[in-house]
């Protein structure tokens, strides 16, 4: 029994160590192609073993790859479809050495191309994304509460409709359940759209990054006082600024 044991506990430990690999598995990735600005980009590691992109994409391919120039060290992240679309709700890839394998097709050149890849997964999902017409913030650190209904409005900026801006109070709540917790919707309601931390209990002062959907993570504050919040929906930056 003590060695079914032992070995239930190797297993599982090797599990979690090749989960922690597989996340860490490309260093960097690259997007090269006719429909990349200036032909060659690096996209930025979010973490969990995901890598975005957020900008103008023109028409033409595009091609995933794990160094910035062509060798032989060179992996490419092809799709599993041919004549694949970057914008998709997820379609899988494949890692291959080939550099003549299928590209990614940008059909419209667009500002707004928003793509995730996430390795752990080994799928893409991207889009041209649209400015929300609402966002809210909500939750056991604000006088809303979790009520729907309820939800603070933030402010959307004139000139770039993909920022928002909020400035109140935050503070621990005792009457409210998770009383020094909360978070943001894109309507006064839980669905279908809501922004969130990559990690539970995120410091909104430190914490700079978000994802759209996904698990429900929250922000956390650290002391009571006035907050100056801006969000970055299509670069998925949130900044928070403690006033007093």
């Amino acid at each position: 029994m003590n060695n079914m044991i032992k070995k239930v506990f190797v297993l599982a430990w090797m599990l979690v160590i090749s989960m922690g690999i597989s996340a860490q598995k490309y260093q960097d990735l690259w997007v090269m192609g006719t429909a990349v600005p200036g032909g060659v980009q690096k996209l930025i590691n979010v973490g969990d073993g995901d890598y975005k992109y957020a900008g103008t994409l023109k028409e033409g391919e595009l091609r995933i790859m794990t160094t910035k120039k062509v060798g032989k060290t060179t992996r490419f992240l092809a799709p599993a479809v041919p004549d694949a679309n970057i914008a998709n709700h997820g379609i899988s890839f494949k890692e291959t050495a080939d550099a003549n394998s299928s590209a990614w097709q940008v059909v419209v050149g667009e500002d707004r191309y928003k793509f995730t890849v996430s390795t752990m997964q080994m799928k893409l999902h991207g889009e041209i994304f649209q400015p929300w017409g609402e966002l809210f913030i909500a939750g056991g650190a604000t006088e809303a509460g979790w009520k729907e209904g309820k939800m603070l409005l933030m402010k959307q900026d004139v000139d770039n409709p993909c920022i928002w801006r909020w400035e109140g109070e935050l503070k621990k709540r005792p009457e409210n359940e998770e009383p020094t917790s909360f978070k943001f919707q894109g309507q006064d309601r839980w669905y279908p759209k809501n922004i969130h931390p990559y990690k539970q209990g995120a410091d909104v002062l430190t914490e700079n990054r978000f994802r759209v959907g996904g698990n429900d993570t929250k922000w956390m504050i650290s002391r009571d006082g006035i907050y100056r919040i801006t969000i970055d929906l299509f670069n998925e930056i949130i900044k928070a600024e403690f006033v007093k």
